[in-house]
């Protein structure tokens, strides 16, 4: 009976140990999957930044706003060859697409998910997880002709005076996004400001995507005020990428005459 009840209390010595081990391991198994989804994205980002530079200078101009293959604006995926079944660079690993996709119309990303952008003639859908910074297209036109934020836009390559600074492509719940120095973050970090809110565009990529906790995980209501937790990865118009925090991403230069505020908006 002795020795039975020692091998008894072996096996669950040897259950809690397991057990305890497994609780010490898991957060940092859980930690090495964030930092290798970020990793990839971050090799995404620089693909895109790449290919975009690619094709600037193969066509002397940005991608455009508007492509009569893909209607409907905003259609730089299906510029740079980028729609489809085998986009995997326009997809971060922690934002892929949801399945099933919508079958027509637009979705929205999320720090987790791909947004959605179905053609205005419902022929083509692309996806991905990453925004343009419209402020780089060559055909912005906005419908007011004296509309002063045409001053804004980078309408040759030369007027980017500080490439190392400027965002080109970025993590993001939309397509593009056109930020200025007064917009304010999206309290919700999971979300952002839906890209169908015509102001605060910055809010479409302050989402808490990467930088810490799993991306669905983001937090949900951020006191104004308060720091804003997570980071996004961005390619930047030198050709570098780098992770950029939530909280500074009013410090880079996203339009032609942007001057950084001297306190982020609330």
């Amino acid at each position: 009976m002795t020795d039975h009840f020692d091998i008894y209390l072996t096996w669950d010595q040897l259950s809690l140990i397991i057990a305890i081990l497994a609780a010490l391991l898991l957060p940092v198994l859980s930690g090495a999957k964030l930092r290798a989804q970020q990793i990839k994205s971050l090799s995404n980002v620089k693909q895109l930044t790449l290919a975009g530079f690619i094709y600037s200078n193969d066509n002397a101009k940005n991608p455009a706003y508007r492509d009569p293959n893909y209607l409907g604006g905003g259609a730089w995926m299906g510029t740079l060859a980028l729609s489809g079944n085998g986009n995997n660079v326009g997809v971060c690993p922690s934002a892929p697409l949801k399945n099933p996709p919508p079958a027509s119309g637009n979705g929205q990303g999320f720090a987790d998910q791909a947004w959605v952008r179905w053609t205005s003639d419902q022929k083509t859908m692309l996806f991905g997880s990453y925004a343009y910074n419209g402020w780089l297209y060559s055909d912005m036109q906005f419908p007011d002709p004296d509309d002063p934020r045409h001053q804004l836009l980078f309408v040759t390559e030369t007027s980017i005076q500080k490439p190392a600074q400027t965002p080109v492509f970025l993590d993001a719940n939309w397509v593009d996004l056109w930020p200025l120095e007064i917009d304010r973050p999206s309290r919700d970090l999971y979300a952002g400001i839906p890209f169908a809110v015509p102001t605060d565009s910055m809010g479409r990529c302050t989402i808490a995507r990467h930088g810490g906790r799993s991306a669905a995980r983001a937090p949900r209501n951020v006191a104004p005020g308060q720091k804003l937790p997570g980071a996004i990865n961005m390619g930047l118009a030198d050709g570098h990428v780098e992770l950029a925090k939530l909280e500074n991403l009013w410090n880079y230069y996203w339009h032609r005459d942007w001057e950084p505020p001297a306190t982020r908006p609330q």
